[in-house]
């Protein structure tokens, strides 16, 4: 019979401080993002999002997470460690431009190619049904296995696409990244700025 774990409370920590922001531009925009110096956690929880990440103090090569938080110049690494890396996504628009953009450069090199040697590879026929079921797949655009399993049926893509056609996709910074980078994290790294400065100002 499984016999489910007994949690016994070991510490009470009192060392993290909560970052409360609002957004004066988005009704309803707010973040609280805690920052605990004695765990190495980072949580944000907003109205946008909730992201988490544990760091071990002893191995942040600087005084606190506080201290490592400011002195972020870029907020990509941040950023990564709080979405574990799931930071990129489908871009079914330039993935279909491209393709498409191909079809019509493969098509007018085919079609030239046909007035020397009288063979057409790429039909007119084929390069339209090609064209019209690339525009099929803006449906599976939230969906990027999909994407790739509907591209993969449609005839001639072989033409437009690589033969590892999954390579051949386009993504861009998925939204909740781009709050991240953005929004959150540069307002995050200045008040740590600040507590930091503000800790090494005596008191007057």
């Amino acid at each position: 019979m499984r016999q489910d774990p007994k949690l016994t409370l070991v510490e009470i920590l009192t060392s993290a401080l909560t970052y409360r922001f609002r957004s004066a531009e988005v009704l309803g925009g707010w973040a609280l993002c805690t920052v605990n110096d004695s765990t190495g956690e980072l949580l944000i929880v907003s109205d946008w999002g909730n992201w988490s990440c544990l760091w071990n103090p002893k191995h942040l090569d600087s005084p606190s997470l506080t201290h490592f938080i400011a002195d972020r110049r870029s907020y990509d690494y941040l950023a990564s460690k709080l979405m574990r890396g799931e930071f990129r996504v489908l871009d079914a628009d330039a993935t279909i431009t491209k393709w498409r953009r191909r079809l019509t450069e493969r098509r007018l090199r085919e079609g030239r190619a046909a007035l020397r040697s009288s063979q057409e590879a790429l039909t007119a026929y084929l390069a339209r049904d090609i064209w019209e079921s690339l525009g099929s797949l803006f449906q599976d655009e939230s969906n990027e296995a999909l994407f790739i399993e509907h591209a993969l049926q449609i005839e001639g893509i072989s033409w437009i696409a690589g033969d590892a056609l999954w390579e051949d996709i386009e993504h861009r910074y998925s939204p909740e990244y781009r709050v991240l980078v953005d929004f959150l994290l540069p307002a995050v790294c200045d008040a740590c700025a600040q507590t930091v400065s503000d800790q090494a100002t005596p008191a007057s």
